[in-house]
């Protein structure tokens, strides 16, 4: 019974945007909880109609985490409900927590190469100065701090991004070697998809056309040859490892 446990709470590890999802459920319905009770999250506005803007992202982004939580493998969705809250504390003139919220929303962005393409960033950085753009009703003073602590701060975050990318570039791929273990070559595509694309097990399985249970048990077989516990750990283990 214990092992069960343990082993179901290590699944529940291994899908990050679940529990990130679980944890905004909780917070949400926390804030909308303090906002029927107190003016907590539009006291500082000075613009109309925060009041109705608090609450209804607040509630649209509680609905994206659950559906989040269920569909844990479609991230932009929780990207969204992301986005949705820091434009309302920014409209509400919550800014600094606007600001803590654009810089994990950037960190997530560059954890999944979600940027690389030009179309993307082109959004990405509309979306920035759209947000910018609503600080402007808040005095000079708060449109620089506000410009100054993003810019700051994504520069930093995008700069450690690329020292650890760097640094992954020269490991030494030998490390670990595919090529020493009898994995079969769809095994072995199993383990490139999911370190590097991120692919679901039904993407593999309508790929290999196989059933998902066979690329499960493919799988358990790789993690039980690598002797590791799961996704994570796979990803982990093949940190800047050189697929053919």
């Amino acid at each position: 019974m214990w092992y069960n446990m343990n082993m179901n709470y290590k699944k529940f590890l291994d899908k990050p945007f679940r529990l990130m999802s679980l944890i905004g459920c909780v917070y949400l319905i926390i804030m909308i909880l303090m906002n029927v009770f107190t003016d907590f999250s539009y006291e500082l506005s000075i613009l109309p109609f925060s009041k109705t803007v608090s609450y209804a992202a607040e509630g649209v982004a509680l609905a994206l985490c659950v559906l989040s939580f269920i569909l844990y493998t479609h991230h932009s969705i929780y990207y969204t409900a992301l986005e949705i809250l820091t434009f309302s504390y920014l409209y509400t003139g919550r800014i600094y927590t606007a600001l803590f919220l654009t810089a994990i929303l950037f960190v997530l962005l560059l954890i999944e190469n979600r940027l690389i393409s030009k179309m993307r960033l082109s959004v990405y950085l509309v979306i920035e100065v759209v947000k910018i753009a609503l600080v402007i009703p808040y005095g000079v003073r708060s449109f620089f701090e506000y410009f100054g602590i993003s810019l700051f701060s994504l520069a930093t975050i995008g700069c450690i991004n690329l020292l650890f990318r760097h640094a992954y570039e020269k490991k030494d791929a030998g490390e670990i070697n595919l090529a020493d273990y009898k994995f079969t070559d769809r095994q072995i595509d199993c383990i490139k998809e999911t370190v590097v694309n991120n692919t679901t097990i039904k993407a593999l399985a309508i790929t290999h056309n196989v059933s998902e249970s066979a690329i499960k048990k493919d799988l358990a077989h790789i993690y039980s040859v690598l002797g590791i516990d799961g996704k994570a750990d796979l990803k982990a283990l093949f940190i800047g490892y050189k697929f053919d």
